[in-house]
């Protein structure tokens, strides 16, 4: 209100003192009005507005003859900005805020691939409680962590298009809001997860939390190698799942391997998973003051060119879990659509570099991910232990989870390569080809 009166007295009078009364009015408002208005657009707007409005009413007030287009314009000009402070201060913080605040799209995908560990290494039938746990801890503290890193990068937010309609920047909500939101939600997701999983798991999420927000956040700014220090944070994880599954014992089974393979798949999936979204927005991150190797990239050539290695390497990972025994060979069989898919992406962006090419690459990966976490926990398996049992001798006990059994024989019927040795009375060699596992079942 002070504000309005001053900039209204300054347009409409030609006394210097109304100017001063309006800067004393701005530079003094109080700290609960002008939280709303933290750093961004809005503030920036109000504060160039009255320096210039005051320079040039004090000019017109020492000349002979005013100029009242200029104090017109200048005034029109504070008004808006006024008002458009005054929606921001307004407009409230909803759970939409919440939601962007915690980059719920991103936070969303960090849950999913906590899933497939658990679904792999639990040692029976799934756990509805210890499920729910396992997802909501991991959706919080992703949220806590991904509040911290917009809290730390406030300034360089508000020069990005893409980013500058954050609620920080935006002045939708106040570092006091922000703060106590990531507070509340690292500890309650903490919480859920060493209580409803272990504390193992607990351990882990934390050290996600303090890798990204105190490592890699910081680094963006310092050198181009923060994304092999983020691919490194956001496949951590992928470990989640075999923690809360399995808690410390994990490191002694047979699933230790399988962890690992995960593992590297999702630090090798986001260099060209984030290397494709740098080069889309490489003039706002140039904007924003980071460092990342698309950035220098003008012709997209060299982007297409640093995410090729990537891509080989994880169009024969599938081949050597397989190969290794993580799986049965049915996992790069299913794994040869989605890698066709994201190559075919890639070349396209190679022949053709443009924002439409590497947007649809950007995309693949998307795609090629789901796919991969999704077909490596139908697929992914152990050999079978023998224990000793003093009635019939040797017992085979199998490792997968009776969810997994189940599948496995309702895929058994579906397999071509078993209907095929049922129409030839049995003739063929018992099981499916694709099967690694030595009880004959179907992949």
């Amino acid at each position: 209100a002070i504000l309005a009166q001053a900039v209204l007295a300054t347009s409409r009078g030609s006394s210097l003192v109304a100017s001063a009364a309006m800067w004393a009015a701005v530079r003094v408002l109080p700290r609960s009005a002008s939280a709303r208005v933290r750093p961004g657009p809005t503030r920036t707007l109000i504060f160039s507005s009255v320096d210039a409005l005051a320079t040039r009413t004090a000019a017109r007030s020492c000349a002979a003859a005013p100029n009242p287009a200029v104090v017109t314009g200048a005034a029109s000009q504070t008004d808006r900005a006024r008002t458009e402070g005054e929606k921001s201060a307004t407009r409230g913080v909803t759970a939409g805020t919440y939601w962007k605040l915690s980059k719920g799209k991103l936070t969303l995908w960090v849950s999913i691939s906590a899933l497939p560990g658990y679904m792999l290494a639990l040692p029976a039938c799934v756990e509805p409680m210890t499920l729910a746990a396992l997802a909501t801890g991991t959706f919080l503290t992703s949220a806590s962590a991904q509040t911290m890193n917009q809290m730390y990068e406030l300034d360089r937010d508000g020069l990005m298009h893409r980013t500058m309609h954050r609620p920080l920047p935006s002045g939708v909500m106040t570092m006091e809001e922000a703060r106590n939101f990531a507070v509340a939600s690292g500890t309650v997701g903490l919480g859920i997860l060493s209580l409803g999983c272990n504390p193992l798991t607990a351990a882990v999420s934390a050290t996600t939390m303090a890798t990204y927000a105190a490592m890699y956040t910081p680094m963006k700014v310092l050198s181009p190698y923060n994304t092999h220090v983020g691919a490194i944070s956001g496949a951590l994880p992928t470990l989640l799942g075999f923690t809360a599954a399995m808690g410390t014992g994990l490191a002694g089974s047979p699933w230790a391997l399988h962890a690992a393979w995960l593992f590297s798949m999702q630090v090798l999936w986001q260099m060209p998973h984030f290397y494709a979204l740098a080069w889309i927005h490489r003039a706002d991150y140039l904007r924003g003051g980071y460092k990342m190797f698309p950035l220098t990239d003008t012709t997209g050539l060299a982007t297409a060119a640093m995410s090729k290695p990537y891509l080989v390497a994880l169009c024969a990972m599938p081949v050597a879990a397989s190969a290794a025994g993580l799986a049965s060979w049915m996992l790069p069989v299913g794994a040869a659509v989605p890698s066709y898919l994201w190559w075919r992406a890639l070349r396209r962006f190679e022949e053709h570099p443009n924002i439409a090419n590497c947007r649809r690459f950007f995309l693949g990966s998307l795609s090629y991910l789901l796919a991969t976490l999704a077909l490596f926990a139908c697929y992914a398996r152990v050999d079978r232990e023998q224990e000793e049992d003093s009635a019939s001798g040797k017992q085979i006990v199998p490792v997968e989870p009776a969810w997994r059994v189940s599948l496995v024989a309702q895929l058994s019927e579906l397999c071509p390569h078993e209907k095929m040795r049922g129409d030839l009375f049995g003739l063929m060699r018992d099981g499916c080809p694709f099967d690694s596992g030595k009880g004959g079942a179907a992949a």
